[in-house]
């Protein structure tokens, strides 16, 4: 009886567990110019496109503490950047800033997509002996599926050194799947040696 009971729980608790593991942040897409592999960047102006200031500050912070924290130098952009309405940023505006800071490169982040799923999973019925059971109750959860694009560009130049889309899957929120995208995309520019300590 009593196993019956611990099987029914197990069952459970796997399922979440599996639903658990399966949110993440992974590069679907990247794309490299070869011709930059060992020529590595070490001084970035961020930029997060987007028309939620409270967002845009939190992710070109978040981006800059996590890039300086590997020993590369980092600015956000928001004190020196307005972002227009439609989102569209000169490139004129974006030198300015480079020249403000002396970087060498520049990373730009934007949405490409956005879908959020409120999912109801429905409770079980778990029975032991003659007419003994244990009810598991449902719960609901929202799932969120973010993917953004980010781009690393000669300061310089305007060449495209770098690109990656990232897709997110997460129950957690806006800030968590902020830092597991950071985290994602600085571990694969270091995969491919294009950012190095200053």
């Amino acid at each position: 009886m009593t196993d019956n009971i611990v099987k029914g729980l197990g069952c459970l608790f796997s399922f979440i567990f599996l639903m658990v593991s399966c949110t993440g942040t992974d590069l679907t897409e990247t794309q490299v110019d070869d011709a930059y592999k060992g020529k590595p960047v070490s001084d970035i102006l961020i930029i997060a496109v987007t028309g939620n200031e409270h967002n845009r500050r939190s992710y070109e912070r978040k981006f800059v503490a996590n890039l300086k924290s590997v020993g590369v130098e980092a600015v956000a952009s928001e004190k020196s950047i307005s972002m227009p309405g439609d989102l569209k940023i000169k490139k004129e505006t974006i030198l300015s800033a480079v020249d403000q800071y002396k970087n060498d490169a520049v990373i730009i982040t934007q949405l490409v997509g956005k879908e959020t799923k409120d999912v109801y999973q429905r409770g079980g019925v778990t029975r032991y002996g003659y007419f003994g059971y244990t009810r598991n109750p449902g719960y609901s959860s929202t799932t969120k599926k973010v993917r953004l694009e980010t781009n690393l560009y000669d300061a310089k130049t305007g060449e495209l050194i770098w690109s990656g889309i990232s897709k997110t899957l997460s129950k957690d929120s806006t800030d968590r799947i902020m830092n597991d995208v950071i985290k994602t995309v600085i571990a694969n520019l270091k995969k491919n040696k294009l950012i190095a300590p200053k």
